[in-house]
């Protein structure tokens, strides 16, 4: 590609102008995905970590290092244009786990998410159908929990309350509406039950409704029941396949 702005764009890899002199931010479906800064759009309120929003099945980092991972992870994007077909079978959720940190769960699952949004956003065009504005959202556990502890904890300022309490429950009701839905480093192992019934409400939600996600996770699926509950272990296990990440960290080893 001779024109590097196509490094900015998730859709580079299905888009023939892809490194042409029409590849430029003012390109319209450059800016549906990823908005005229190139960090809004879609890809902005899907809510992907900046570290993870350009990342892709074919240029992720965990691509050499887990290769059977990979493998699965190919065949089940493929799966991903059920979601035009009425009839079809559902798309399975996914468990991606390992016992070391830092191994590529994470960015596994925002390249698989970005898969989700780039297929969604051609497949409603081809189809003449207007896209979603968010088809797929990412919930970091772990910081809605700190933000759950942000407006529980005593003599908290009320209007500090307010806001962490407000950006808790939008975050909550954007993860249970999404067609796709990352839930980031689930097995949190200090959590109330008032928490907890929070979580297994947005699990719930999408399993009943028969929407998607990608859990991740440093805990084997079987010890979610201890972690939380049976009610959410069977939650989720329903429809979901697991996958085993290999190895140690990989952390600080990535090229910049």
């Amino acid at each position: 590609m001779t024109n590097t702005h196509a490094n900015n764009c998730l859709l580079a890899d299905h888009c023939s102008l892809a490194g042409t002199a029409k590849c430029n931010r003012t390109c319209g479906a450059f800016i549906a995905l990823h908005g005229m800064t190139g960090k809004s759009g879609r890809a902005g309120v899907a809510n992907i970590p900046s570290d993870y929003r350009l990342v892709t099945l074919a240029n992720s980092p965990a691509r050499a290092s887990q290769p059977d991972v990979y493998k699965n992870v190919d065949a089940y994007v493929r799966t991903f244009e059920r979601m035009f077909e009425t009839d079809a079978e559902r798309i399975k959720s996914l468990f991606l786990f390992s016992e070391s940190p830092g191994t590529g769960k994470t960015t596994t699952a925002s390249a698989i998410a970005n898969e989700y949004l780039t297929q969604h956003y051609i497949g409603s065009l081809k189809r003449n159908r207007q896209p979603l504005q968010r088809p797929v959202y990412f919930l970091d556990v772990n910081n809605w929990q700190t933000l759950y502890n942000e407006f529980n904890r005593a003599n908290i300022p009320a209007d500090v309350a307010e806001r962490a309490s407000r950006e808790y429950y939008r975050q909550m009701e954007l993860a249970k509406q999404a067609q796709y839905c990352v839930l980031d480093d689930i097995g949190v192992r200090q959590a109330t039950e008032a928490f907890r019934a929070d979580l297994h409400s947005i699990i719930n939600a999408r399993v009943a409704n028969g929407l998607p996600s990608c859990y991740t996770s440093n805990l084997p699926i079987e010890e979610m029941s201890q972690v939380f509950d049976a009610r959410l272990y069977d939650r989720l296990r329903d429809h979901c396949a697991v996958l085993s990440f290999s190895g140690t960290s990989k952390r600080g080893m990535r090229k910049k």
